[in-house]
């Protein structure tokens, strides 16, 4: 393997609605909002001006062991939205009274969804591997802030080795273009990412034109991942799950989210961990209601039948977690607590 590039600024205008639409994943236009109003007000939620309480307070790195492995997790920012226009409990004619009271029953504000984006650095064998790049520029001032958390965490863009990409959504392939040059980011580093993703995206699945989103949405969503995707042409190595790329790295397949989401499962003696990225999106809405749709999902019910799966096996086996919209450090377990539910239960900082 070998490393990647210089650092890129965030951009700092809000987003247009086409940016939104053409640029970002779930969260995408925080495209759940399909009126020029309702956009404005979430670029508003996510200025950090109109969130002083928001992600922006919070520590940009954490330095934590797999074993013998260093990881480091890195916050990529992160928005807020109205609960009631969140993607969550998609088609449920009472879906906005329901996340209300799942949050007030978590102890969390029921005015609105707050969404982080998280990041996953690990060393193993001699190089650093980055499980996906953050949003990168598509989400203005609310993303983008990975390259200045490796920073600040000692590392550069052109030391990292290898990218994993788990899926194409802008929340997750965005920071591998500088919102500016267009140039990788990560110029030293070889990029995978599975290949029956990469197919979906890029026009060669049937399905691709099945999502189920408004047509706006779905173009969006599409024309992202292909300009971004196609931006880095011929540095694509395509993996399938159960492909052994690195010791200590095994590749999940874990469908639904998109047609070809992948987890993966970091080992090193004794000790695991699961990133189950997108698998689930909230620590209190997705694990107390795995039956939820979530708006973003690409298959609705093979989601839904990935995340429980996931679930019960993090549960039986004691694993510890790593996801990508998890409350940062993003570091957990999960419990079944019966009735096809589950608790997320927060890791503990490690002080010193």
């Amino acid at each position: 393997m070998t490393s990647a590039n210089t650092a890129f600024s965030s951009a700092g205008s809000a987003l247009t609605r086409r940016q939104a639409l053409g640029r970002l994943g779930w969260a995408g236009a925080l495209g759940l909002l399909a009126s020029s109003a309702g956009l404005r007000a979430a670029e508003a939620l996510a200025a950090p001006a109109a969130a002083p309480l928001g992600l922006a307070g919070q520590p940009g790195f954490y330095r934590f062991k797999i074993g013998a492995l260093e990881a480091l997790a890195l916050n990529d920012g992160g928005f807020m939205v109205p609960f009631d226009q969140s993607p969550f409990a998609a088609g449920l004619a009472d879906g906005p009274a329901q996340i209300a009271e799942s949050l007030r029953a978590a102890f969390l504000s029921a005015a609105r969804v707050q969404v982080p984006f998280n990041v996953l650095l690990v060393r193993l064998g001699s190089g650093w591997v980055l499980i996906d790049s953050g949003a990168g520029g598509a989400f203005g001032p609310a993303g983008g802030k990975l390259v200045a958390q490796l920073a600040a965490a000692g590392v550069r863009p052109e030391q990292i080795d290898a990218v994993l990409i788990s899926h194409a959504h802008g929340d997750h392939i965005g920071g591998l273009l500088d919102p500016v040059s267009q140039q990788p980011v990560f110029k030293n580093a070889t990029h995978y990412i599975g290949r029956r993703e990469f197919e979906f995206w890029m026009g060669l699945s049937p399905d691709l034109g099945k999502l189920p989103l408004g047509a706006e949405a779905a173009k969006g969503l599409i024309t992202g991942a292909q300009a971004t995707l196609g931006a880095l042409k011929g540095r694509w190595q395509l993996i399938g799950p159960g492909e052994k790329l690195i010791d200590g790295l095994e590749i999940l397949e874990t469908p639904g989210h998109t047609a070809g989401h992948l987890a993966f499962l970091i080992s090193s003696g004794d000790d695991q961990l699961l990133h189950f990225v997108d698998a689930a999106h909230h620590h209190a809405l997705t694990f107390a209601h795995p039956e939820w749709a979530f708006a973003y999902d690409a298959q609705p019910s093979v989601a839904v039948a990935t995340r429980r799966a996931l679930f019960d096996r993090a549960a039986a086996d004691r694993l510890r977690l790593f996801g990508a919209h998890m409350p940062f450090p993003a570091l957990g377990h999960v419990k079944s607590i019966g009735g096809g539910r589950y608790d997320y239960v927060l890791e503990p900082w490690a002080v010193g």
